[in-house]
């Protein structure tokens, strides 16, 4: 027997077992080895931090939504340039959401940090927009990563009794906003406040973080010449934004004032348009996005009910049909802003697509794209802003069932 016959039978014998304990055991065993590897928190930071080493920050006066632990990460560059990266993981946008956290089947936002934004931290600066591959432009540069634990589009500085699902009442800590404005303010204990360079991105609810509070970053940042801001899957439609703002996650009024229609991401960068010319403004999506299509769908049936266990192509037209609007709607709003449309099916009924790619290999991947998601990105902070894959706004998926 050869010996690359020999390892194909051990490599055979090792999933076996896997599958053998997954099928008695469930996931409990493999989301320990998960959290114990890839979900390993990273070290708290003391003292100077070591250039391109990666860090857990410990904040005071920052909560999770639970009340419990709150954290940032930080990378420091040899680069004056920042990228600051706000986590996705849900939302919660009145009572009944605020009772459904991840901790419930179907819920609807990560409570706390915990193992799964470890893993996210792992993905990011492995594989993603923070990885130290050579072909990433920002690989010297000072990383801020701001997680979400609040469920408030990281918009939040407000308290909100709820009744939880057992009837007791419960606080949500909608803290988005104060937990990243206090990481930051510790940041700068080691880094420059001024940086050559800002690149503010997110992806899903970070997107809407990006979206929401890029003007807001850029003055912090002491309003750097070079600012770009991506905005990475975060598209939802819903006649509420500016009540959910308002009076749920008690959103600092200069945010919540600009959001009057019912798309919360395009009201924020124009707004921000209007007010910084200068500032290259990005937006990427896929075509037919899972999870976005779900919360849509969500929304549409009046933000009660839980969400949708299995959606499909009626759940993949609609949000393909507010993708098209959107686009239309920012080139129009925002001249000279870049979208970037892509395609990677991840449930084949009705062509449902991968949901974010600034966090994950998606991000890197040029094999059925020319640029890549990230020679987009590095194009644009280097001026030269462009838009791809519209030609899918217009592809017909009804072949897909």
């Amino acid at each position: 027997m050869t010996k690359k016959k020999k390892l194909i039978i051990i490599l055979a014998s090792i999933l076996a077992v896997v599958l053998i304990t997954v099928a008695f055991f469930g996931n409990t065993i493999m989301n320990a080895v998960i959290g114990n590897t890839l979900g390993r928190d990273l070290p708290q930071l003391t003292g100077e931090p070591k250039v391109g080493k990666w860090y857990a920050v410990d904040v005071d006066d920052t909560v999770s939504s639970d009340g419990s632990k709150w954290q940032g990460y930080f990378r420091k560059g040899s680069e004056n340039k920042v990228l600051l990266y706000f986590y996705g993981g849900g939302f919660s946008v009145n009572d009944f959401t605020a009772a459904r956290s991840m901790d419930v089947e179907g819920g609807f936002y990560n409570p706390r940090l915990g193992k799964g934004l470890n893993v996210m931290t792992y993905a990011i600066r492995k594989w993603g927009i923070g990885n130290s591959a050579d072909d990433n432009m920002f690989k010297d540069w000072t990383f801020i990563g701001v997680p979400y634990c609040n469920g408030d589009f990281h918009a939040g500085t407000g308290d909100k009794e709820y009744t939880a699902l057992d009837g007791s009442t419960k606080t949500i800590h909608y803290h988005g906003y104060t937990n990243y404005r206090r990481l930051i303010t510790k940041i700068f204990h080691y880094i420059s406040s001024s940086p050559n360079q800002l690149v503010v991105a997110g992806s899903s609810a970070g997107g809407f973080g990006a979206a929401i509070l890029a003007d807001d970053a850029i003055e912090v940042f002491h309003n750097p010449k070079n600012a770009t801001v991506l905005v990475d899957s975060s598209l939802l439609i819903n006649d509420h934004w500016h009540d959910i703002m308002t009076n749920e996650w008690k959103t600092p009024k200069a945010f919540s004032d600009v959001v009057k229609s019912d798309n919360i991401t395009l009201d924020s960068l124009t707004a921000l348009h209007k007010k910084r010319k200068n500032v290259k403004i990005l937006f990427d999506c896929s075509v037919r996005d899972y999870n976005l299509s779900m919360a849509q769908r969500f929304f549409d049936e009046g933000s009660r009910r839980k969400m949708p266990s299995t959606i499909g192509k009626a759940e993949g037209d609609r949000f393909q049909e507010i993708l098209k609007q959107m686009v239309s709607d920012m080139h129009k709003q925002i001249p000279g802003s870049g979208v970037y449309i892509w395609d990677k099916e991840t449930q084949a009924d009705g062509h449902l697509t991968v949901h974010t790619a600034a966090g994950t290999k998606i991000f890197f991947d040029g094999k059925s794209r020319n640029p890549s998601i990230a020679q987009w990105l590095e194009n644009a902070v280097n001026g030269k802003v462009q838009s791809f894959g519209l030609q899918l706004l217009d592809r017909d998926f009804s072949d897909s069932q």
